[in-house]
């Protein structure tokens, strides 16, 4: 069983700037979660599983999708959600997801409806919890119901502990003056941002500030225009997130005559061969598929170098 997803309508969501998105919602014992149709392949029905030895205990094992060996996570495990009608083993749904240049497969209880909504109507979720691996990104509500939005390429790196992830800092092979620049960068991800933030300040970027959404960011980039605060060199910033996203804040920057001069560059798990096209409509200066944290220090890096020439505006 496929999703009722239309590539066609969202890739005009995404081409055309205008901030919304499409949400899968799904629910788990007696809550309702979320997530971005943009990275759901098809949800299909259950399917014969094969175990696995070694694997993290919420994976259930794995299976073969038309050629594809998928791990499948099983989200009740994960969350610890007994079900609410646990009638027998095909009483679930699985979601087939596509990110960060991999494919993976999680188990839910059921699966309702696709909304298209905008994504100033998702509310950003404080940063009120000590562990970095925050699930819930955002909350919503659709027909009167509280909707919380989840991050499943966390979820996943969570379980799998992806080494591209893990790394403490990157060499500055360049030379360049990391100290000298003021970089912003704006992720839902609370993992993923505190992994930025902290690899970014091990390798000597010592002014770095984090927004949890564009909005947040936007306000504090308009702030610094008026002389309220320090204006960013630098932008690095996801593309979905609550309030704004980030073709959405990308557009404002370029659309900002006192902003012309910031290299922006995008890092999200939505980037790929065939979407790259709608970042540069929207005038980012790079893009690079998470989690390649590595390059992308070394873009900012290069960034940098043709600042210290003087010549931030062809950073690119």
């Amino acid at each position: 069983m496929s999703t009722a997803k239309n590539p066609s309508n969202n890739d005009i969501l995404l081409e055309s700037g205008t901030n919304e998105l499409e949400v899968l919602v799904f629910g788990l014992g007696d809550q309702s979660y979320g997530v971005n149709v943009a990275k759901v392949r098809e949800v299909i029905l259950p399917v014969n599983i094969s175990a696995s030895p070694g694997q993290p205990e919420d994976v259930m094992g794995m299976f073969n999708l038309r050629g594809v060996v998928l791990p499948l996570v099983d989200m009740h495990s994960y969350f610890d959600i007994e079900p609410v009608n646990n009638t027998g083993a095909d009483d679930h749904r699985i979601i087939v997801t596509e990110f960060n240049g991999s494919q993976a497969a999680f188990k839910v209880e059921r699966v309702e409806q696709i909304h298209r909504i905008s994504w100033k109507d998702i509310r950003s979720v404080p940063d009120e919890t000590g562990s970095d691996h925050m699930s819930v990104t955002g909350i919503t509500e659709l027909k009167g119901k509280l909707i919380l939005m989840l991050d499943f390429e966390s979820i996943f790196d969570h379980i799998a502990m992806q080494n591209t992830l893990h790394i403490s800092h990157v060499e500055n092979d360049l030379g360049v003056d990391r100290s000298s620049v003021n970089v912003f960068i704006a992720d839902d991800s609370k993992f993923i941002r505190n992994i930025m933030k902290n690899v970014l300040s091990n390798s000597g970027y010592s002014n770095v500030t984090a927004f949890n959404n564009g909005q947040d960011c936007w306000d504090a980039i308009q702030a610094s225009v008026r002389g309220e605060r320090t204006k960013p060199d630098i932008l690095v910033t996801d593309i979905e997130m609550p309030q704004m996203d980030g073709l959405a804040l990308t557009r404002k920057v370029r659309a900002t005559e006192a902003l012309q001069d910031i290299p922006v560059l995008l890092f999200s798990s939505l980037i790929t061969d065939d979407t790259r096209h709608k970042g540069e409509a929207c005038g980012a200066n790079a893009q690079i598929a998470k989690p390649e944290l590595p390059k992308l220090v070394h873009i900012v890096d290069s960034w940098i170098q043709k600042m210290e020439q003087g010549d931030a505006t062809q950073a690119a």
